[in-house]
């Protein structure tokens, strides 16, 4: 195969993988294979120019949306930095395909590593999950139920799984003129088996199923606000406030909570005075609960966080979180000693300082009520030790102002309802200007409202203090998947060397 054939193959790939996330999910089930066969018996070079080819053009059109942000030019960093992700990835595999001769070994190495490298890209403060492979398949609820024990890595699993069967298939065939579909049968046996298990859990965690169960119920009331970037805080809170479901009562009559999103005030409620003779008036008069976000400082406004903050009906706060993940060079600008070459690629107003906790908010005669804000929903981990310290359901607080009408606040929402499904417990995804939803523990979306739309979404959320695997032991599937290859890789490796050796 003549070179620029590979690369044409290893852009087809990234082209299948970036429809596949414009819910064109089937794309996954076979995005993966022409850049297999790019790969193979290519050499190093080859593999790394194609690798690089494949990276950048899946990344390209990814996070293209980020060229209608003020902050554009930040746009060429972010996907060549997550570019270099795949690059990794894309040398391993030359590895495994050129230097490792059993088909199905080969077939469970190449989403070992996908998966690992899908696995780092959500740690440390650089964490930018967009583009994990599982995320593809959200509207494939069977699938995706097994990320109660796996987490999103193992819907990517079995995706690049199924592709690297495939694949052997295909090259068993041209080796040998012969059809053998035993690589085939084993990806199908693991799809078959998850989507099995995925049917019976999202018969025991619908919605009407959950609700026939002995769960404390809230009835909450999610403020969509529909503020446009910028014109946040010129009104001291005037501009959240929601118009009135009827007359006497502003909120839908035994709503017990009300919910803003987050940083939809600026400093402490007394410095929003418009909103405070509001609130103060109402949480007494309807006997209401409030958690809202705001951007909290010191008295010299040297230290802020973005926090979520409970408020009783006196307007007392009763409990508040603040984010652990700030978005590093937009909320604020990470060891700053270290990485102060980077100061022209942070654009953030002010400087936040992290949470250092992930500990729920206690809503008093309920139970715990835990809180993700901005994109701390995209990743897994966030959202499973704040369930594992006793949230009953999680509360996603978000502002995606600044995303307009962008792919994003879609593919947020797609994140929020993962965590429902991983973690088992109702999510309330509640963002400025939209898509505010109320997702079940089945991952179904109960209600709605759509992107730039100023409204309120009415429910009834259930706190489910049954954890699933995932959310009791993280990752250790992931863990000793890989372990467990790494040995038998490593078996292998030596048997062969010895054999080699001998001959």
């Amino acid at each position: 195969m003549k070179f620029y054939h590979k690369m044409l193959l290893a852009l087809l790939s990234a082209l299948f993988l970036f429809l596949s996330f414009k819910e064109l999910g089937f794309f996954a089930w076979f995005s993966l294979i022409p850049f297999l066969f790019a790969l193979y018996r290519s050499s190093l070079k080859q593999s790394v120019a194609c690798s690089i080819i494949f990276g950048i053009g899946f990344f390209i059109g990814l996070t293209y949306w980020i060229t209608e942000l003020i902050t554009k030019y930040v746009w060429p960093f972010i996907f060549l930095f997550l570019s270099v992700y795949l690059l990794v990835t894309g040398i391993i595999i030359h590895f495994i395909l050129n230097r490792i001769s059993q088909p199905y070994l080969r077939i469970f190495l190449i989403p070992a590593v996908w998966i690992l490298v899908e696995f780092l890209r959500s740690q440390t403060f650089l964490a930018f999950t967009t583009g994990t492979l599982g995320y593809s398949q959200h509207s494939f609820l069977p699938l995706m139920h097994i990320t109660r024990f796996t987490g999103i890595y193992g819907v990517s699993f079995i995706l690049i799984l199924f592709n690297a069967a495939v694949f052997e298939t295909v090259i068993f065939y041209l080796n040998y003129k012969k059809l053998n579909l035993r690589f085939f049968a084993v990806s199908l046996s693991f799809l078959l088996l998850f989507s099995v298990y995925g049917i019976i859990s999202m018969n025991r965690n619908l919605d009407r199923v959950i609700r026939n169960k002995d769960f404390t119920e809230i009835k909450i009331a999610a403020v969509q606000p529909n503020i446009a970037f910028g014109k946040k805080y010129s009104d001291r809170g005037k501009e959240i406030i929601p118009l009135p479901y009827s007359s006497p009562h502003y909120f839908l009559p035994g709503t017990e909570l009300v919910i803003f999103p987050e940083s939809v005030l600026w400093g402490s409620i007394e410095e929003n005075d418009y909103f405070k003779n509001w609130a103060e008036k109402l949480l007494k008069t309807e006997n209401l609960y409030m958690i809202i976000g705001q951007y909290i400082h010191n008295n010299s406004q040297t230290e802020w966080y973005n926090s979520a903050i409970l408020y009783d009906p006196g307007l007392k706060p009763e409990g508040q979180y603040n984010e652990v993940h700030p978005i590093p060079f937009s909320q604020y600008m990470p060891m700053p000693r270290v990485l102060g070459f980077l100061k022209f690629l942070d654009f953030s107003k002010i400087n936040l300082i992290p949470g250092t906790d992930y500990e729920p908010l206690d809503f008093p005669g309920k139970g715990k009520l835990g809180i993700n804000i901005c994109f701390e929903s995209t990743i897994p981990d966030i959202a499973r030790k704040i369930r594992n310290n006793g949230a009953g359901a999680i509360l996603v607080l978000s502002d995606n102002s600044s995303l307009y009408d962008s792919i994003v606040p879609w593919h947020h929402l797609i994140f929020s309802k993962v965590r429902a499904i991983e973690n088992g417990c109702y999510v309330v995804h509640s963002t400025n200007t939209g898509i505010t939803a109320i997702i079940a523990p089945d991952g179904d979306i109960i209600k709605k409202i759509d992107i730039y739309q100023k409204s309120v979404v009415y429910g009834s959320i259930y706190l489910i203090p049954d954890r699933t695997f995932y959310a009791k032991f993280g990752n250790l599937i992931l863990y000793l998947y890989l372990g467990a290859l790494s040995i038998i890789t490593l078996v292998f490796l030596i048997k062969t060397g010895i054999e080699k050796s001998q001959r």
